[in-house]
């Protein structure tokens, strides 16, 4: 796939001679002030999702003591089933 950005060594020179006609134009108020309440906006929900985070969604690092289960689990070596699960049967043997 071509680069359809790419620009040319001459039209890089042109738009540089343009950039440094170019007056310096300060920020108007009304720029600044949605500046500020962009930021602050950020700053505010920032904080409040923290909050809501902490509050709904609690993270526990209490650990607790592995039971006898959990215990007798580790102690064979093949993986324990879940309660109430039937074993798989056998697929029989294909005819020949």
């Amino acid at each position: 796939m071509p680069d359809k950005h790419k620009i040319t060594a001459e039209e890089e020179s042109a738009m540089v001679d343009e950039m440094k006609k170019m007056e310096y134009e300060p920020l108007l108020p009304i720029e600044k002030k949605l500046i500020s309440y962009s930021i602050g906006l950020g700053i505010v929900l920032l904080f409040v999702f923290i909050w809501m985070s902490r509050t709904f969604f609690p993270v526990t690092t209490k650990l607790e003591s592995p039971n006898a289960e959990v215990k007798a689990a580790t102690a064979t070596s093949a993986p324990a089933m879940p309660a109430g699960v039937a074993p798989a049967a056998p697929a029989p043997a294909a005819p020949k």
